[in-house]
């Protein structure tokens, strides 16, 4: 749900760095940002090891991640070198679920498809910066699907845990899940809360990127 005039009024501004290889994608990305006033673009580099970062500090670095000329995990790296309180948001046009498992693997706080619209991109921007991760539901969900039922030592998730993990990547709500596998909307809550303290995440936004993160996929 998008926020309305008088909560986007009280956000505090979130400042942003775009690292873009083409001219129309950055005007295309200022554009888009620009119409939220809480946001400000600060500045527009070709790199993440541009010293503009280490200097201006950004609350959020959004990588152009199909552009870059360097490996995924050595531009994240110098992103986090220069400026460690930065969140980083891989973004992509590619829907390939192992090119975000790699994105998410390398420590991006998200994974943004391009074909996002305007006013969701605005607010993953500010859910990042508050401390949250992202991975597209289109994608983490069909990632977990493949894992659905199936349990695995390392993390100790039942079958019903997995799939609701899955649900959960798919952007559903508690009730939602509790109707797909005819469950109370109190019992899918506690798996939540059981799936939380599992994988150590304080919030269900973590959980798709966790699982992606750390092998829960094929």
């Amino acid at each position: 749900m998008i926020p309305s005039e008088w909560a986007l009024s009280a956000r505090r501004t979130v400042r942003v760095i775009l690292v873009v290889g083409q001219p129309l994608v950055v005007n295309a990305l200022r554009h888009v940002l620009g119409r939220d006033p809480a946001i400000e673009v600060i500045a527009d580099v070709r790199a993440t090891t541009d010293p503009l970062i280490g200097e201006l500090k950004p609350d959020v670095v959004v990588i152009d991640v199909d552009e870059l000329t360097v490996p995924i995990e050595e531009a994240i790296d110098a992103c986090e070198r220069s400026s460690p309180q930065s969140r980083v948001c891989a973004l992509s046009a590619q829907h390939r679920p192992r090119f975000m498992q790699r994105a998410l693997a390398a420590k991006a706080d998200a994974y943004i498809a391009k074909d996002t619209s305007p006013a969701m991109f605005a607010e993953i921007v500010h859910s990042v910066a508050g401390g949250d991760f992202y991975a597209d539901p289109r994608i983490a969900g069909a990632m977990l699907r493949r894992r659905s039922g199936r349990a695995t030592e390392s993390t100790a998730l039942s079958s019903r845990e997995h799939e609701i993990v899955r649900l959960i990547a798919e952007g559903l709500s508690n009730r939602e899940i509790g109707r797909l596998l005819t469950l109370s909307e109190k019992t899918v809550k506690n798996h939540v809360s059981h799936i939380l303290a599992k994988l150590k995440v304080n919030a269900r936004s973590g959980v798709a990127v966790y699982a992606v993160r750390n092998g829960l996929v094929n």
